[in-house]
């Protein structure tokens, strides 16, 4: 007898309750009828959750009530049918298809069954028509088929290949060509229209073999059907059935760490985040104990102070993983200020920058405090923007018992499980240089990635322990770690088009803001406290009124927000608000982005409040793309007083827009290299900016990406003989007249070949081998610039390689005149002081342009705010002049440095010692020579700070102004000299780019392909050390092919160091049996030759030297 009809028996009956015996164990077991609602009754009490019964599965609710329609259970939709067992297979529920598969699961996305493809959405409806799945189109007959083939929509044709994408272009088919266009629409030549295909099953005929429940009005119908709001379709590939391959993992089964898998990550406090433990070694903190790595959080003293210890391991440079299926089972502790986390860092963070140009993958993120909820999170890009899911328990918390916290990373999405059900999926990321182009997606999560596990202790997040806090039980156990793989992965995605966003109208008024009048109690206004804010607000006599009882230690900590403000890309708008305070204070107003990481759309801006009413009034204009849910932002904590605040009357109103203009040449990248994508990293098949032009008809170009290793390939057929027949350019690049530059690139061929570089009637020819080599050339622009392109002509039959293709000026500094904007340089101000700090190009003395740092606060350190630019190089012996214009609005000290890159090992040797000035308002020409004595460096750092210089903090507005940046190399000494090289380092220090400096010496090229180097520890989230080695290569000069090798060496103190990302493609390099000979052997007989390239040869891996 099943379920359905002892209901029924029941009911016809009145009988209340029934009560029988299952099996021999005694078992009591009823169904109980209470108020038209079912319960069950097992063991003399009401069972709750799942029940199976003859093969039936049934859910009762907490109160023991079994529920019908649509049920969500840990993040995963079902649906019970009007007798309470969960349903399978097809269903029709108000008018739409869903899919249940055997575990009753409600499915979305691309779902095959009995050989037809279909498509749910994330609602778990079945598509029909057409279809937009990552920039591909499909299409679904009327019953939900995907079909393939030549079809006709609306009378048009189309073509869809074997995987259903709709095809554009020319498409051979059945023999013959055709043409469609980029809507898809054939054009021309018309094909014969196929019979739609139907597939497996027709839906519409079988409603007699599923449930329509179209009319069905039960109170748990779909009517209450909910997504959990981070959630995402699972979209896969109707293409390939997925099959993950263990690779990896690891039971902690042992006594101890498998060292041959993990490291000790040791660190002291306040290392990132504001987080208050040290990370140690200890077997106190980190230890296996029962088949779990435990991490242990310990509370102690330390010089009569609270002190906290705990653990971290990773498995850099050991066990590093590119895509994968990761699963982690773990048990979380609970308590305020406790955070754990399982995430992952690329093993390479300079492929595209430090964080978060990097990337990072945060699998699971607990905080103590909200033990219930897990996050699952990537980070990316420049600025810093996330995406973020999350999963809630309805029952319990991930303290209580083991889950599985779950990734599946693959080149065009990530997903992330908990238990097996997905909540998030993310299918968009980009990661660029700020003010540069976007890499080609998917980067930069297209590299190797290692495994990390740790328990912080308080931060900026979680916030601190408190006397709640149990550091007994204060523990992160991970029971195993798993990782799959799949047998390959088709790397040649795209990024998926952005969603179209709809941006809501203002009021009849104009005005944006909800409520800004606060003539009424609604929601439409947040009022919110963090990191130990706390505080309250009101709405009375038409204005908010803040109490604030303790700032807490951000800014944030006291705020309030109005959420879900639109702005329209290249609009112009105002803020306005009245404000006052109970006595003069600060208040800091922004406009975020939430859904990009909380970037800028109207940067933080200090408003200096009196006792008495003023009305404050700001113009901005949006820079970024359309977004429904920028948020106003008032931000009164951490700013040195509690004192009320009332605001009244906020408008935010667009008053215009700015019109796009195509500029005339291309933009200078952010390194001061006038080449665009010079590295074949950027845009479709990474070829952005670059145009091919070929005669012959057998030749193939295209973009290497063997481990991320990208170079320019290009091959020609034996039908070309000319070297004009083939070319690669870029044109209308931004060079000014009159001014020395220099090319570089790297190339190699598979065969001995000619190539020719063309600039600015300057022709340049190399004889090319097969030894990758670096060539470099200098030219000179005259009063006018009659060619502003660079041609590669690489005609004749052969295969070449390219790469690193740079044009910069022939100087140390570069575009020390900011005749590029700040390309090179980067205006650094820490979190600290961050809303205090604007900068911009501004014209000075006479000069065309500037940089023009405008301060509201030093802070507290010299450090905290620079100008710098990076990648200087110095060699060994040379003696230099750096000098640059400067002043300031107010009588104030400026230092500066040109010191190592200490980033990666905290040694921050100043090379020119910390030089400080006073200026003021009338221009001053400031000048230092210096002899490098220290081992040469190409990656050193110029900065002039700007914060509290001698301890001396500033909280009056002022503007300092730098211009005509250089670096000279001199012969000898003239004037202001330092001999002595000191080992000083200016504290906290961070770095500079962009100057000029002029060097004789050919073997002095300065660092290729690089990215801007990056702020230290304190501007880094979640970042590692690491101890990169670097090769010191050979240098060469003269004519290629006929110099002797004698003759080819050049007078250099000691070998170049080239640490560019490519490192020239050591996969090629072979062993040279004179290579330590010639290393050590440099001598003085060379000669420069202006239009003669230089050739750098690439490592050999002869001499290593750590950083």
């Amino acid at each position: 007898m099943n379920k359905k009809k002892i209901l029924r028996f029941l009911l016809g009956a009145s009988i209340v309750s029934s009560v029988f015996s299952l099996g021999s164990m005694k078992t009591f077991a009823a169904w109980e009828n209470e108020n038209n609602s079912w319960k069950y009754i097992e063991n003399n009490g009401y069972v709750t959750g799942w029940n199976k019964y003859n093969d039936n599965w049934y859910y009762f609710n907490s109160d023991g009530v079994m529920q019908t329609g649509w049920i969500k259970d840990n993040g995963t939709w079902y649906y019970l049918n009007q007798s309470g067992d969960m349903r399978t297979g097809w269903i029709k529920d108000n008018g739409a298809w869903y899919y249940l598969n055997q575990s009753g699961n409600m499915q979305t996305g691309w779902l095959k069954d009995k050989g037809t493809w279909y498509y749910l959405n994330q609602s778990g409806e079945m598509q029909t028509g057409w279809v937009n799945d990552k920039g591909t189109w499909y299409y679904l007959n009327s019953n939900g088929a995907m079909q393939t083939g030549v079809i006709s929509v609306a009378d048009k044709v189309y073509y869809l290949n074997e995987s259903g994408a709709m095809q554009t272009g020319k498409v051979i088919i059945d023999g013959q060509e055709y043409e469609f266009n980029s809507n898809g629409e054939a054009v021309g030549n018309i094909p014969n229209v196929e019979k739609e295909k139907v597939f497996g099953f027709n839906i519409d005929k079988i409603q007699h073999e599923v449930e329509d429940n179209t009319t069905d009005n039960n109170s748990s119908s779909s009517t209450n059907k909910k997504h959990h709001s981070s959630s995402s379709s699972n979209i896969t590939s109707p293409q390939v059935e997925k099959k993950w391959n263990l690779v990896w993992e690891d039971d902690f089964s042992g006594d101890e760490l498998n060292k041959e898998y993990w490291n000790y990550e040791t660190h002291e406090p306040g290392w990132v985040n504001n987080e208050l433990q040290e990370y140690t070694d200890s077997k106190d903190n980190i230890f296996v104990k029962d088949g779990n790595l435990v991490l242990k959080a310990i509370k102690t003293e330390k010089d009569g102070k609270e002190y906290y210890t705990s653990g971290k391991v990773t498995t850099q440079n050991k066990k590093t993983f590119k895509y994968g299926k990761f699963e982690i089972k773990a048990k979380t502790p609970k308590g305020q200020g406790l955070w754990p986390a399982l995430w992952m860092m690329p093993n390479d963070e300079n492929l595209y920058g430090q964080w978060p140009k990097c990337g990072e993958i945060d699998i699971m993120e607990v905080l103590g405090h909200e033990p219930e909820k897990a996050y699952g999170t990537i980070h990316y890009g420049d600025p810093h923007e996330e995406k973020q899911g999350t999963y809630t328990l309805e029952n319990g918390s991930f303290a209580d018992e083991y889950h599985v916290y779950g990734l599946e990373w693959e080149p065009s999405e990530m997903r992330f499980y908990i238990d097996g059900n997905l909540y998030h999926t993310v299918k968009d990321w980009f990661t660029k240089v700020e003010g540069g182009d976007e890499k080609t997606f998917p980067a930069p999560f297209d590299q190797p990635f290692y495994l990390q596990c740790n328990l912080a202790v308080g931060g900026n997040w979680p916030g601190n322990p408190d006397e709640t806090t149990d550091f007994d039980n204060a523990e992160l156990k991970v029971d195993y770690i798993k990782v799959y793989q799949l047998d390959n992965y088709d790397e040649n995605v795209k990024k998926p088009d952005p969603e179209k966003v709809v941006l809501r109208d203002p009021d009849e008024k104009g005005n944006y803001i909800i409520n800004g009048d606060f003539s009424k109690e609604d929601k439409s206004w947040e009022f919110m406290t963090a990191i130990g804010g706390v505080g309250s607000s009101e709405i009375k006599d038409n204005k908010m009124i803040i109490k604030t009882e303790n700032a807490g230690t951000v800014d944030y900590s006291i705020q309030l927000v109005q959420p879900r403000i639109p702005v329209k890309e290249g609009g112009k708008y105002k803020v306005t608000f009245d404000a006052k305070a109970a006595e003069d204070r600060t208040m800091i107003v922004d406009i975020s982005a939430p859904d990009r990481g909380y970037k800028r759309y109207f940067n933080d801006t200090k408003v200096d409040l009196t006792t008495e009413k003023k009305s404050y009034s700001y113009e901005f204009v949006m820079e970024n793309s359309d977004d429904a849910n920028g948020r106003l932002e008032f931000n009164l904590g951490n700013q040195g007083s509690t004192a009320d605040v009332e605001i009244s009357n906020v408008r935010i109103e667009k008053i215009g827009e700015v019109e796009k203009t195509e500029d005339e040449f291309k933009k200078v990248s952010p390194d001061g290299n006038y080449i665009n994508n010079g590295t074949f990293d950027v845009g479709q098949d990474r070829m952005k900016y670059w145009e091919v032009k070929s005669k012959s008809n057998n030749t193939q170009v295209s973009v290497t990406n063997d481990n991320n290793s990208r170079q320019l390939k290009v091959s020609v057929g034996d039908n070309s003989s000319e070297l004009e027949e083939v070319s690669v350019k870029q044109t209308k690049l931004a060079l000014s007249e009159n001014t020395q530059y220099v090319l570089y690139f790297d190339a190699y061929s598979e065969d001995n070949k000619n190539i020719r570089a063309s600039i600015d009637e300057n022709d340049f020819d190399v004889e090319l081998t097969n030894k990758k080599k670096t060539y470099k050339f200098t030219f000179e622009t005259k009063d006018e610039i009659n060619n502003r392109d660079l041609e590669l002509l690489l005609g004749k039959q052969g295969t070449v390689y390219i790469d690193n293709v740079r044009i910069e000026e022939n100087s140390l500094i570069r575009n020390g005149s900011f005749d590029n904007g700040f390309a090179g340089w980067e205006v650094f101000a820490d979190s600290s002081v961050s809303s205090d700090v604007s900068s911009g190009i501004d014209s000075f003395n006479g000069n065309k342009n500037a940089a023009e740092i405008n301060i509201d606060n030093t802070g507290d350190a010299d450090w905290k705010i620079q100008l710098k630019q990076t990648n200087v190089k110095l060699v060994q012996g040379k003696k230099y002049r750096i000098s640059f214009d400067a002043k300031s609005t107010i009588d104030r000290d400026i230092m500066y440095a040109i010191q190592r890159d200490g980033s990666k090992d905290d040694n921050w040797d100043a090379y020119t010692g910390s030089n400080t000035i006073s200026i003021g308002n009338e221009s001053q020409l400031v000048s230092y020579e210096f002899e490098m004595k220290k081992d040469t460096d190409e990656d050193a750092i110029f900065t002039i700070s700007m914060g509290a210089v001698n301890n001396n903090q500033i909280k009056e507005k002022h503007k300092v102004t730098i211009d005509n940046v250089k670096l000279e190399e001199i012969d000898e000494f003239s004037g202001n000299v330092d001999n002595e090289n000191t080992d000083e380092k200016p504290e906290g220090t961070e770095n500079i780019r962009n100057g000029s400096l002029e060097v004789v010496d050919e073997s002095d090229k300065d660092s290729i392909d690089k990215e801007p180097s990056e702020n230290i520890a304190d501007t880094q989230n979640n970042s590692s050390e690491l101890t990169d080695s670097v090769e010191k290569e050979e240098t060469t000069t003269g004519d290629v092919d006929d110099k002797s090798e004698e003759d080819n060496k050049i007078d250099t103190e000691e070998p170049a160091i080239n640490d560019s990302e490519n490192q020239v493609a050591n996969s090629d390099n072979e062993e040279d049996e004179d290579s330590e000979g010639e290393i050590a052997d440099t001598k003085e007989n060379s000669k420069e030759a202006d239009e003669e390239p230089v050739v750098v040869d690439d490592i050999i891996g002869k001499v290593e030297e750590q950083v």
